[in-house]
């Protein structure tokens, strides 16, 4: 299991080590932690993109003082992240041989 200390340790840029399980571990550890007693205001306490994204533009307005929003904006930047490169790295792999 992650723990806050650990997910300071992370290098947000290497990334490329992540696999779908990491992934989706840190997804349920999100949801977590923003679902606990519906104490987080959102719109949404799922862990899809677009609510990922929500969390970190203007999640920080009415959750930063709740009970660990930096553990949840880490996870949620570290997911985002994970998901861009993915974005990115795919268009290389359908590359056709010359």
């Amino acid at each position: 299991m992650i723990i806050m200390k650990d997910l300071m340790k992370m290098d947000l840029n290497n990334l490329m080590d992540r696999n779908l399980f990491d992934i989706l571990n840190l997804r349920t550890r999100y949801e977590q932690i923003v679902s606990f007693r519906k104490t987080y205001d959102l719109p949404s306490y799922s862990s899809d993109i677009d609510s990922l994204y929500y969390f970190i533009n203007n999640g920080a307005k009415n959750n930063r003082f709740r009970k660990r929003f930096d553990e949840a904006m880490i996870i949620a930047k570290d997911i985002i992240k994970s998901y861009e490169d993915e974005k990115i790295d795919l268009s290389g792999v359908h590359r056709q041989a010359e």
